[in-house]
C-alpha cells in the first residue's frame, strides 16, 4: 500500500481549509499549541490592538490579524510563552451611530425617548454579537488565539483601570475643564487623518462699515453656515490692501485678490488704516444684538485665495476660537450637540447647519450682501468613523493638559524599535505637534467619566470602586449595578466633602482612546497582580496600521508614562491599508469593499495571507480575485505540483521515510546544493520574522520552491536515490511556511509526517554547515549558461530533446566536472568544456546533427508524445502500458520501455497506447 495518500491535481483552498478546521477542533489542536510552552522561561509578550466588535469583518481587516497571527506562530515554534490574548473595542461613537441606523434615530432626542437604559442595553448587545461573529471569522482566518480570554473595553475592569489613570492624571494637576471649537466631540489624534477633498459653494460677501454709506469689506467664506455666527473679519497687513469702486460701491478687499476678480478701479490704502474699523452684521437675527463687530490682524490670512478679507466665528471653528480667545472678542455658539441651530437664529433654528447653505446664500442674496459665488475644492475635516463632515462648536470639555508630559513621550518613543524606520519621526513628529488630549463627549454610551462637579466648584475625581463605595451616599447601590455605564452609574451620588451638598457624576463619557490606551495595564493585571504585570510588561511587540501612531500607540504611551515613565512597547510594527484591484481605496461609496467572508469562501485564507504577507508593511496591498489567483499560479501551485510530483515518484518506488535519516551524506552535487539552498532559506525567513519583515520571507520561501521546483526537481526527474533528501526539504519547508499559510501547511505536512501537525513542531534552524555559498554562486552561473544555450538553440531552430554534440563556455570561473554534466543534461549536450576563463559570459554552440545524434532525438520525442498521451488518458504514474508505433530507433528500444513503464512495443499505423491487463 503507497505510503503518501494521493492528492488532487489542484488544491481546492477553501474544502481544503475547512477540513483542516474541523481536523484541529477534533483534535483540540488549538489548546495545545496555547499550551505547548508553558512550561518555557522565554517571553514573546504581545498585546493585542483591539478591533472595533461593530461589524464583520471585511478583507481589510484580515491583513493586520494576518500579520499579527504570523509572527505569533513564529514566535510559538521557537518555544516562547505567550498570552494568544485577544481584544475588542466596544464602546464609542461608531457603536452608538449603528445602533441609532438600526433603530431609525436620527438625534439624540430620538435616544432619550427610546430611553438610556435600552439603549445601553441595545449597544451591549451589538458588540456581543458582532464580536462573536468576528471571533468565527478569525478562527477561519487560521488565527490561534485563547478565544474564551478576549478582552472587551467595555468591561468593569478596563474601565475601573482608566478611572485609575484619571484620578493619577488629576493628583499630578494636568486634568483641566474648559471651553473649546470642537468638531462634534472628536479629539485632536481622531481629527488628524480625517482630511478630504470636498467641492463646495464658496461665497463673497459685503459686510458694511458701519456710519459710512455704501462702503464694504468684502469678505470670502466656504462655510456658509457660520456666517450667521459672525463676530470679527481679519486682514494680514503684511499685504498690499486697495479701496476699490464696484458699481456706485466702496470695497475693502486685497490687491492681490482684486487683480485676480477683474476689480480695476482702485487705489492702494495703508491696510493698517482699516484696523479696529467697525462693520454690520449680516444676518438681523437676535443672537447678533448687541455683538461688537470690528476688524483684527491675523497673520493666517492669505489673499491668495478668497479675497484677503477672512470671516471670523469664533464659535465655529478651532483656528477661529483660538483667534477670538486671543482677541477676548464675543463669542457665539449657534448649534446644539447634533448640529442643528438652536434658538435666536431666525429662519435657521431648528436645522441642520450643513444643510443651510443655499437658504443662507438665498438670504444674503435678498439683502444685497451676495457678491459672488464660486465652486471651491478643498479639505474640509470628516469624522475619521462614518466619514460624515464634522461640524465645530462651543462647549464645556475636560482635557489633559500635555505640556509636562510631552518631553517624557518624546523621550520614551525615541527607545522603541520602530517598523518601518520612518514611524519613529512620524511620532515624534505627532508628539511635537500634539496639543492637550480631550478626553470627554458628550455622549451616552462609553465610559463613565468618574468626576463629580459640586455647584460650589469643587471637583472630586473617583479612582476605583472601592473608593466610590466610600464616598457614596448609597454604597449598596454599587454592587447591584449591572454595569458601569450609563445610566446605571448616574444614579450614585456622593457628599461634597466641601460644601456637603449631595453631588452627581457629570454626563460626560469618555474618549475611546482611553479604553485602548488602558489596555497595557488593564489587560496584564497591573493593579492586581504586579508579578503577572512585570512578567509580561512592556509587550515585545504591538502591530496596527500606520493611523495608529496617533491614535492607539500614541495613548498606549500616554498612559505609560504616566503610570511608569517608560513605554509599553518594545518594537511598534506597522503596515498600510488594503485597496481594491485597482489600487483604489476601499469604501462604502465606490462599493468596492469585499466582506470577509464571501472573499475566504471564493479564494481560501492561505491565498490571502500569503499576499498580505508578500507586500512591504509600508505599503498599501492591491486585493482582487484576480491578483489572488495569481498568488495561486504563481507560487502556492508550483509548491503543490512539486510535492504531488515527490509523493507520486516515491510511492511508485514504494518508498518510505525512514526513522533515522542522513540525506546530508550525499556527495551529488545537487543535492548539496538543495542543501545549502534550504538552510540559506530557513537563515533569511528566521532572521525576517525576527525583524517583523514577513515580504522578506515570502520573496526567500519563493525564490527556494522556484528553484526547488524548475531546477533541482525538473534536473533530478530520473533519480530514485533523492526521495530522503527531497523529505527532509518539504519537512523543514512546511514548517517555515506554516506561519503565513497554516491550513496548506498543515494539509502537506500531515501528508508527509502520518497526521502529525506542523503546528506543534519546532522552528527549524540553519545548519551553517550546509550553506556552500561558493556553490550556490556556481550553480547560478550554471543556470546562466544553461539559459544562454537554450537561446541559442531557440535561434538555431533546433528543440531541447534533439542532442547536440558540443558545447564551449566562456565563463569568470572554472567549474567541477560535475557541473559541467549538469550543464550537458540540461541542454543536451554531449560534451560541454571550459574554453576561456573571462568576466564576459558566453557559450558557443556546435549545431551539427549527425544522424546517431538524430537518432536520440528521435527516442527522445517519442518518449515526451508517450508521456503526453498518458496524460491525456488519464494514467496514473505508476500504470503500466503497451505502446503501438509506426516506427522507433531500434538502438533506444529497451530505454523506451523501461522509461514508460511499458510491457511491450509493438508497429502500428499511428502511436497509440493501453492500459497493460
Amino acid at each position: 500500500m503507497p505510503y503518501f495518500k494521493e492528492l488532487p491535481n489542484t488544491p481546492d483552498f477553501p474544502q481544503l481549509e475547512k477540513d483542516i478546521l474541523t481536523w484541529w477542533q477534533d483534535n483540540n489542536l488549538v489548546q495545545k499549541y496555547l499550551h505547548k510552552n508553558d512550561d518555557s522561561k522565554e517571553i514573546f509578550s504581545f498585546i493585542d490592538g483591539p478591533i472595533t466588535a461593530n461589524a464583520p469583518m471585511g478583507v481589510h481587516h484580515a491583513r493586520g490579524r494576518t500579520l499579527k497571527d504570523v509572527f505569533q506562530r513564529f514566535k510559538n515554534a521557537q518555544g516562547f510563552s505567550q498570552r494568544f490574548q485577544n481584544g475588542f473595542d466596544c464602546q464609542g461613537l461608531w457603536v452608538e451611530v449603528e445602533v441609532e441606523k438600526e433603530n431609525g434615530f436620527n438625534s439624540k432626542k430620538d435616544i432619550q425617548n427610546f430611553g438610556l437604559k435600552n439603549f445601553t442595553k441595545a449597544c451591549l448587545a451589538r458588540v456581543d454579537k458582532f464580536s462573536k461573529i468576528q471571533t468565527e471569522q478569525s478562527i477561519r482566518l487560521g488565527m490561534f488565539m485563547d478565544w474564551e480570554n478576549s478582552y472587551y473595553t467595555n468591561s468593569q475592569t478596563n474601565n475601573l483601570y482608566i478611572w485609575h489613570f484619571l484620578k493619577t492624571v488629576w493628583q499630578k494637576g494636568w486634568l483641566v475643564q474648559r471651553k473649546s471649537a470642537t468638531e462634534t466631540g472628536l479629539s485632536q489624534h481622531e481629527q488628524a487623518d480625517g482630511y478630504q477633498m470636498d467641492t463646495d459653494t464658496s461665497v463673497f460677501l459685503k459686510f458694511k462699515l458701519s456710519d459710512r454709506k455704501n462702503e464694504y469689506f468684502l469678505a470670502w467664506t466656504t462655510t456658509p453656515w457660520t456666517l450667521a455666527a459672525n463676530v470679527l473679519l481679519a486682514i494680514n497687513t503684511k499685504f498690499e490692501y486697495v479701496k476699490a469702486k464696484y458699481e456706485n460701491q466702496i470695497l475693502y478687499l486685497a490687491k492681490e485678490s482684486a487683480d485676480r476678480l477683474g476689480i480695476t478701479d482702485y487705489k492702494n490704502i495703508d491696510p493698517k488704516t482699516l484696523l479696529n474699523l467697525k462693520y454690520e452684521s449680516l444676518f438681523d437675527i437676535p443672537a447678533q444684538k448687541g455683538i461688537k463687530h470690528y476688524i483684527t490682524q491675523w497673520d493666517q490670512v492669505n489673499p491668495s485665495e478668497g479675497t484677503g478679507v477672512v470671516h471670523i466665528a469664533p464659535g465655529c471653528g478651532q483656528e477661529d476660537f483660538e483667534l477670538g480667545k486671543k482677541l477676548n472678542s464675543d463669542m457665539l455658539s449657534p448649534l446644539t450637540e447634533n448640529g442643528h441651530f438652536i434658538e435666536n437664529y431666525g429662519f435657521l433654528t431648528g436645522k441642520y447647519a450643513h444643510g443651510v447653505n443655499d437658504e443662507v446664500i438665498k438670504y444674503l442674496e435678498s439683502n444685497n450682501s451676495l457678491f459672488k459665488t464660486e465652486a471651491v475644492t478643498h479639505r474640509y475635516p470628516h469624522c475619521w468613523r462614518c466619514k460624515t463632515k464634522c461640524l465645530f462648536r462651543l462647549e464645556n470639555s475636560w482635557y489633559i493638559n500635555s505640556d509636562e508630559i510631552r518631553p517624557l513621550l518624546k523621550e520614551a518613543a525615541k527607545k522603541v524599535d520602530w517598523h518601518p524606520k520612518y514611524t519613529a519621526r512620524r511620532m515624534q513628529n505627532w508628539l511635537d505637534s500634539m496639543e492637550d488630549w480631550m478626553i470627554s463627549r458628550k455622549r451616552f454610551y462609553g465610559l463613565a467619566l468618574p468626576f463629580y462637579q459640586c455647584s460650589c466648584g469643587e471637583l472630586t475625581v473617583i479612582g476605583s470602586k472601592e473608593e466610590l463605595k466610600e464616598k457614596a451616599i448609597n454604597p449598596k447601590l454599587i454592587d447591584k449595578l449591572p454595569s458601569f455605564h450609563r445610566p446605571w452609574i448616574d444614579e450614585i451620588e456622593i457628599k461634597c466633602p466641601k460644601c456637603g451638598k449631595n453631588v452627581k457624576r457629570i454626563p460626560d463619557v469618555g474618549d475611546v482612546w482611553l479604553d485602548a490606551g488602558v489596555v497595557p495595564f488593564s489587560t496584564l493585571k497591573y493593579l492586581d497582580d504586579k508579578t503577572y504585570w512585570q512578567k509580561w510588561f512592556p509587550a515585545q511587540m504591538v502591530l496596527e496600521m500606520t493611523e495608529q501612531i496617533r491614535l492607539w500607540f500614541y495613548s498606549m504611551l500616554y498612559f505609560s508614562v504616566t503610570f511608569e515613565g517608560t513605554a509599553p512597547y518594545k518594537s511598534v510594527v506597522t503596515y498600510s491599508e488594503v485597496r481594491d484591484q485597482k489600487g483604489e481605496r476601499m469604501s462604502k461609496t465606490k462599493k468596492n469593499g469585499i466582506p470577509f467572508d464571501e472573499a475566504v469562501d471564493k479564494m481560501g485564507a492561505d491565498p490571502m495571507r500569503w499576499l498580505y504577507c508578500q507586500q512591504k508593511a509600508h505599503a498599501s496591498v492591491n486585493f482582487g480575485y484576480n491578483i489572488a489567483d495569481q498568488v495561486k499560479r504563481d507560487f502556492l501551485l508550483i509548491l503543490w505540483n512539486s510535492y504531488r510530483f515527490f509523493t507520486q515518484h516515491a510511492n511508485l518506488e514504494n518508498w518510505q521515510p525512514p526513522k533515522n535519516s542522513s540525506p546530508s551524506e550525499t556527495k551529488h552535487p545537487m543535492d548539496k546544493w538543495l542543501l545549502s539552498r534550504l538552510h540559506h532559506t530557513i537563515e533569511l525567513s528566521t532572521k525576517n520574522l525576527e525583524k517583523y519583515n514577513t515580504s522578506k520571507v515570502t520573496e526567500s520561501i519563493e525564490k527556494f520552491v522556484n528553484d526547488l521546483s524548475t531546477w533541482y526537481i525538473r534536473r533530478s526527474r530520473d533519480r530514485n536515490d533523492n526521495f530522503e533528501l527531497l523529505s527532509l526539504v518539504f519537512d523543514n519547508l512546511f514548517k517555515l511556511m506554516a506561519p503565513v499559510t497554516p491550513f496548506l501547511s498543515e494539509t502537506l505536512y500531515q501528508n508527509l509526517n502520518s497526521q502529525k501537525s506542523v503546528h506543534l513542531e519546532k522552528w527549524p534552524l540553519n545548519d551553517n554547515s550546509f550553506i556552500d555559498e561558493k556553490l550556490e554562486k556556481d550553480m547560478d552561473l550554471v543556470r546562466t549558461l544553461c539559459q544562454l544555450a537554450h537561446a541559442q538553440r531557440q535561434v538555431a531552430n533546433i528543440k531541447i530533446r534533439q542532442p547536440l554534440s558540443n558545447l564551449d563556455l566562456h565563463c569568470p570561473t572554472e567549474l567541477s566536472p560535475e557541473l559541467l554534466a549538469i550543464i550537458g543534461e540540461e541542454v543536451n549536450i554531449k560534451t560541454v568544456k571550459i574554453t576561456k576563463i573571462t568576466d564576459t559570459v558566453k557559450v558557443i554552440l556546435e549545431t551539427t546533427i549527425t544522424p546517431e545524434l538524430a537518432a536520440e532525438g528521435e527516442y527522445r520525442d517519442l518518449i515526451r508524445n508517450i508521456q503526453v498521451l498518458r496524460k491525456n488518458q488519464g494514467l496514473l504514474v505508476q500504470d503500466r502500458i503497451k505502446i503501438r508505433a509506426p516506427s522507433w530507433p531500434k538502438e533506444f528500444e529497451k530505454q523506451i520501455l523501461e522509461k514508460t513503464l511499458a510491457d511491450s512495443l509493438e508497429i502500428g499505423d499511428i502511436l497509440s497506447l493501453e492500459k497493460s491487463s
